[in-house]
């Protein structure tokens, strides 16, 4: 179980070489075929690893929001980056509220994702400053035991990755709209 939390978090360096000293003791030990089957986890791990996106050479935890609004619904985007890392992301649209402000839905998503999450980063960039920021970051950092802050990039990488968590939400979006027309269109 420790493994599978340490891979969901971006660690799977130490994964690798944990199993690495498995085989070797496994080779030691005359158990080849043990030692074949650790072999090709290590291969299974760097692979995966392989695949995942480097998005911050800072090598942080930080969770990107964006939000990108429709003439009546809005789609919230969230990527999960640990280690410098895209792990995840996932969407949330909300219908029937493309015409509230964006720093609101940005200040109510945080609320209610937050409240069940599992985990918190001690950064979350968002794409616009929030009214409630201080008293977020506040609430977030006793959650989380440690400091929590809400920053809004203006330039360089951190900028270009909420763009691109944007640009993702307004794919969703897009995605949700085409969706609800064949629906509505296949009934007539």
């Amino acid at each position: 179980m420790k493994d599978v939390c340490s891979f969901l978090s971006g660690k799977q360096d130490d994964i690798a070489k944990g199993l690495e000293l498995q085989m070797k003791a496994a080779a030691e030990n005359m158990e080849f075929e043990k030692a074949a089957k650790l072999r090709d986890k290590i291969k299974s791990v760097q692979h995966i690893a392989e695949k995942q996106k480097v998005l911050s050479t800072a090598m942080e935890d930080q969770d990107i929001i964006a939000v990108e609004k429709g003439i009546t619904d809005s789609c919230a985007e969230i990527f999960f980056v640990r280690g410098g890392k895209l792990i995840g992301r996932e969407h949330f649209i909300f219908e029937g509220i493309g015409d509230v402000d964006t720093k609101e839905i940005i200040t109510s998503f945080i609320k209610q994702f937050y409240s069940i999450a599992a985990f918190i980063p001690g950064e979350i960039l968002v794409q616009e400053d929030l009214e409630e920021a201080e008293v977020i970051e506040s609430w977030l950092g006793s959650k989380r035991a440690a400091k929590v802050h809400l920053r809004v990039p203006k330039r360089g990488e951190k900028l270009h990755m909420i763009e691109m968590v944007k640009q993702n939400a307004a794919i969703s979006l897009n995605q949700f709209k085409d969706n609800r027309l064949k629906d509505e269109t296949s009934f007539i």
